[in-house]
């Protein structure tokens, strides 16, 4: 499912869907008439790369929060 190129990606998380390994990338800017993304991340040799893409081949990124542990405590007999 492809992304839809509005103001309202910029900053998010989003991936090549096309590409096995895909880096994460942050979207930092969007032509609305083109449908054309521009992207930024670092590559594994920490290296600042950009790149600009179709909306039709990137998908968002759902970054998941990590569980608290409950602090319910268990109750003695």
């Amino acid at each position: 499912m492809s992304v839809r190129a509005t103001e309202r990606l910029i900053g998010d998380a989003v991936i090549v869907t096309a590409l096995a390994k895909s880096p994460q990338m942050v979207v930092k800017g969007i032509n609305e008439e083109t449908k054309i993304i521009t992207t930024s991340w670092f590559s594994n040799g920490n290296e600042y790369q950009e790149g600009t893409f179709p909306a039709s081949a990137l998908d968002r990124v759902e970054i998941k929060k990590p569980v608290k542990a409950s602090g319910k405590k268990a109750k003695r007999k």
